[in-house]
């Protein structure tokens, strides 16, 4: 967890609302099954959360049902929903204090109906050690590329993801793209497209991607508001910041290899980069 998030969520758990308050010590404090409060995920911090079930529960102020903030709640749900795959609940402080048993029945129901998960629990991810700690994470081996015929020009990249026996090979690409961004977007599709956090050890033959993440250069460009070092702007700031929270949510190991050599899968991904390019051409 990025430090001023870390202060934001206790920001928060220190000046909850007396809805919040009673919701947690009446209630999902001692729940059988256990929440905890103000979870980071991504640019959001959720009231409550339960790992077991992927199960988020926001009490939600008069702010909420005026229209711009009716908007925001939907970007921030839908973007739970489809980034973490986590169940929303939402309550208005006044359910809390008008129908306490009636909410804490709701809640209970939802966490009896939801399968078990090894979900995702907030904070820096992935957490370390418990029930879903490294130890029950899968480790799944990912190569990418990207090609672009220009640079800028029609662009593609591919990917291959290997889990045990199991592989599947994605590509795209773009009419008017870089090839410093189709390699991004081969690294950000693979890692989207796995539904719990791994242990990811990511191949490419980009020295863009993989030493900008491994010496910590995107972290710095991200810190600086996408500034560089040298004072010129960071390209491909959308990209990065897509990149950078996925890090978080998988442990990512770095592997460079060598472009048109002798490795195969590495091979196979030019192939499926350099086929998507030429859709556009």
């Amino acid at each position: 967890m990025r430090p001023w998030m870390r202060k934001n969520a206790q920001s928060l758990r220190k000046n909850a609302t007396k809805a919040e308050n009673k919701l947690w010590y009446q209630f999902l404090r001692t729940f059988p099954i256990q929440f905890r409060r103000q979870v980071v995920f991504g640019p959001y911090i959720v009231d409550f959360y339960c790992a077991a079930v992927k199960l988020a529960v926001e009490l939600d102020g008069s702010q909420h049902f005026e229209e711009t903030g009716q908007e925001e709640d939907k970007i921030r749900t839908e973007f739970l929903e489809q980034t973490y795959g986590i169940t929303i609940l939402r309550f208005s402080n006044l359910d809390i204090l008008q129908r306490f048993e009636g909410v804490c029945t709701i809640i209970r129901q939802k966490v009896e109906r939801q399968p078990p998960s090894s979900a995702p629990c907030g904070g820096t991810f992935p957490p370390v050690g418990g029930r879903f700690g490294r130890r029950s994470m899968k480790t799944v081996t990912i190569y990418t590329d990207g090609a672009c015929s220009g640079n800028p020009g029609p662009g593609g990249w591919g990917a291959i993801l290997q889990y045990g026996q199991f592989k599947k090979e994605l590509s795209g690409g773009e009419a008017h793209t870089t090839n410093n961004r189709m390699e991004l977007t081969g690294v950000i599709t693979a890692l989207r497209a796995l539904k719990e956090p791994c242990i990811v050890e990511l191949y490419s033959d980009s020295k863009y991607v993989i030493d900008a993440l491994q010496k910590g250069w995107a972290k710095g460009w991200r810190a600086r508001g996408w500034v560089k070092a040298d004072k010129k702007p960071a390209l491909n700031p959308d990209l990065w910041a897509a990149l950078l929270e996925l890090c978080d949510y998988h442990t990512v190991r770095l592997h460079w290899v060598k472009g048109h050599a002798d490795n195969p899968y590495n091979n196979r991904c030019d192939e499926l980069a350099v086929a998507e390019s030429r859709k556009y051409k």
